[in-house]
């Protein structure tokens, strides 16, 4: 019996576990490999109905490294203009661009240690809320708790983050992004 179904689709319906687990390489969050996962489908379904895939495995792969590539990117520049608002003083335009970068990138390290020792829910809505920019009543919805309550995590994620990163901070990196030598 024949299928109805695109190549693509075909394709999607087949390798679909697997390119969860192919996606959870590059995301932890659940939610980010469906939106991927989906992302990446809607997209090859979309090229496939303007022209021929030879390979639509491997077309559907390929969009899915593109679309997880770049909301990683897309994800990361978030992050870092976060960490520029928050930890870089004024006077770091003053530091040398090689070593400015090699700082930041001392900085977005401990960052990311920092969240990493959040508790799961903290660190999800701490996510949700700074990189993914929702409000707090659509993370709370989300997560199904109470907009109080998504503030009390917030709140906890940024103290937390904030004190890991005094506690670990490198006294050079600091030294040197304040000095105007």
């Amino acid at each position: 019996m024949a299928s109805k179904n695109s190549p693509i689709s075909n394709a999607f319906i087949k390798h679909n576990s697997f390119l969860r687990r192919f996606v959870a390489r590059y995301f932890a969050n659940q939610q980010d490999i469906e939106d991927v996962v989906q992302e990446a489908y809607m997209r090859a379904y979309a090229a496939e109905r303007a022209r021929d895939i030879e390979d639509p495995k491997a077309y559907l792969f390929q969009v899915t490294k593109n679309v997880a590539l770049s909301n990683l990117t897309k994800k990361s520049r978030q992050i870092t203009d976060y960490l520029e608002e928050v930890s870089m003083p004024a006077a770091v335009e003053t530091v040398p661009s090689a070593e400015l970068e090699s700082i930041a990138h001392e900085v977005l390290g401990l960052y990311f240690q920092a969240i990493s020792t959040l508790s799961e829910k903290c660190r999800e809505v701490f996510l949700l809320r700074k990189v993914h920019g929702l409000s707090h009543k659509e993370i709370a919805s989300r997560l199904s708790l109470s907009v109080s309550s998504v503030e009390k995590y917030l709140r906890r994620g940024i103290l937390a983050c904030d004190t890991y990163i005094r506690k670990h901070e490198n006294p050079r990196a600091t030294r040197k992004a304040g000095d105007s030598h």
